[in-house]
């Protein structure tokens, strides 16, 4: 109890701090073999989060913008991932700062990419540079996996939150207290391309909640275990062939119209491997460099069109940079 003390003491508001901008970026969760467990993040699109400091001590929510308004997000600090992750930190630690938050959505709504997670890592970042001495991400990352975890039915997984909070593609060993290992990305890239569709995380989990036979199980987890090798070794043929979702996959493609045919499109243009990011609708491709990707996100986005759907197309590296602090102004 005394150490906790002296900690708590430790933690206080740096009143020459007026405002701070953070950003996190979007994610790919599952990746493919590792449901709940392994994710990675993406380059050039997240969200933003601005915070200033106000005179008294309320929490308001004066902006939503972007993608996304406060037709589609709450201004409800209650409500919103951004103002429930503030107010939690701000109440664990005994700390008395006003705010005025400001969100801009990068991510559209059930996209698939993380934007529950991109919000909450953004905002726990922002109101941590409010310290004396701003605690380090391996400090905060139980409050992002909360923050996601108030849109996903109370599940704690931070297959989105540890890739937007560290950046790169990671395997999850625990998200409650949070433990990962960070992955090798031997150079990879990945097409995302997301379907001008909407599928809630929560009713995309009814899909794939029923009983899997011990044999399955052990299918995957071979799989799995296959993957994780490969990266370490740098194999590239073990890797195309053991990169299937045996388990999740076939349940929820149902979801995304066009889905067996951009994956056949991927396969032919030389993909690694494909599947659903998060919850979907959005798919991922990938491959061993970025003319690849880019070749076949452009078909990937052909072939939801022939569906009648519109679909964005985001090109990464497996390394991609996590959640960071863009601008401070002091008083």
């Amino acid at each position: 109890m005394d150490e906790m003390i002296k900690r708590i003491k430790k933690i206080k508001i740096n009143e020459k701090i007026a405002k701070v901008t953070a950003f996190a970026p979007a994610t790919s969760a599952n990746f493919a073999v590792g449901f709940d467990l392994m994710g990675f993040a993406l380059s050039g699109v997240g969200d933003t989060v601005h915070l200033q400091k106000r005179d008294d001590k309320q929490l308001v929510i004066k902006q939503i913008c972007g993608l996304l308004t406060d037709k589609e997000l709450s201004l409800d600090v209650d409500q919103n991932v951004c103002g429930a992750v503030i107010k939690k930190f701000l109440q664990d630690h005994q700390l008395s700062l006003g705010l005025d938050i400001s969100i801009e959505k990068g991510i559209p709504l059930g996209s698939g990419i993380g934007g529950s997670a991109a919000s909450s890592v953004a905002a726990i970042l922002a109101v941590n540079e409010f310290l004396v001495e701003p605690l380090a991400k391996e400090q905060l990352i139980d409050y992002a996996i909360y923050g996601e975890s108030l849109i996903s039915g109370g599940v704690y997984h931070g297959d989105n939150a540890v890739p937007a909070m560290f950046g790169g593609l990671v395997l999850l060993q625990n998200s409650k207290p949070c433990e990962f290992i960070q992955l090798p990305s031997l150079d990879l890239c990945a097409s995302v391309v997301v379907p001008n569709l909407k599928i809630e995380t929560k009713e995309a989990r009814k899909l794939i909640d029923v009983p899997f036979t011990i044999k399955e199980f052990v299918a995957q987890s071979a799989k799995t275990a296959a993957i994780i090798s490969a990266l370490y070794e740098g194999d590239l043929v073990r890797f195309k062939k053991h990169f299937v979702d045996m388990l999740i996959e076939p349940k929820r493609k149902v979801l995304i119209n066009g889905f067996d045919q951009a994956k056949q499109k991927a396969i032919e243009l030389g993909a690694l491997g494909f599947g659903i990011s998060g919850s979907g609708p959005a798919v991922f491709a990938l491959s061993s460099n970025k003319d690849a990707a880019a070749v076949i996100a452009n078909e990937l986005v052909k072939v939801f069109a022939n569906e009648g759907l519109s679909a964005e197309k985001y090109i990464t590296s497996l390394s991609a940079k996590g959640g960071q602090i863009i601008a401070k102004e002091e008083v």
